[in-house]
């Protein structure tokens, strides 16, 4: 006689469903995601490739180190301001400086920074020196950096192959008559 398979073989012990550990993930992706931005943004400052050379403007630098032949060119910098001081005497803008002449300014337009007028300073002081290879762009503490970066833009633009970045300067000021 066949006896029939035990209700015990077939039944299964009723739990409650294990539910998936998920801190470890969770824990991975709170370290990485933070570091791939970062890697991002670092990404994105290294392609605006500063020229950091041991050179002077006007002078190119050689391999062995040694400076080359400095010739009639002058030393061009573009200052980028985004205040005015006290005393007025910087004005939120650019200033082109070159030596023997007095500073070029271009002040905001409409609240903004004036590209257009600062491209057609550029292209003048490329007319006159068509061999001027390098520029300087100091900006002061307080620009932000898409104005930077678009006044390097700018300067690439017109040819000017070496763009040095110089740092900002400590402004310091004299409270009191003296």
């Amino acid at each position: 006689m066949a006896y029939r398979p035990s209700a015990g073989r077939n039944q299964h012990p009723v739990s409650v469903p294990k539910v998936p550990d998920l801190v470890p993930i969770m824990n991975l992706f709170l370290t990485v995601i933070p570091f791939l931005l970062l890697m991002l943004v670092i990404t994105q400052v290294a392609l605006v490739a500063f020229n950091f050379s041991a050179a002077p403007p006007g002078q190119p630098a050689t391999v062995d180190g040694t400076e080359g032949l400095k010739k009639d060119v002058p030393e061009v910098t573009v200052i980028i301001t985004a205040s005015q001081d006290s005393l007025s005497t910087t004005i939120p803008g650019f200033e082109i400086r070159e030596p023997g002449r007095d500073p070029g300014i271009v002040g905001l337009s409409l609240g903004q920074y004036n590209y257009v007028m600062l491209d057609a300073g550029l292209k003048t002081i490329r007319d006159r020196f068509p061999d001027l290879r390098d520029i300087s762009v100091a900006p002061y503490d307080d620009v932000q950096y898409d104005v930077l970066i678009k006044t390097i833009d700018i300067c690439r633009s017109n040819a000017f192959a070496n763009v040095h970045y110089k740092a900002p300067q400590v402004r310091y000021y004299v409270m009191g008559g003296q």
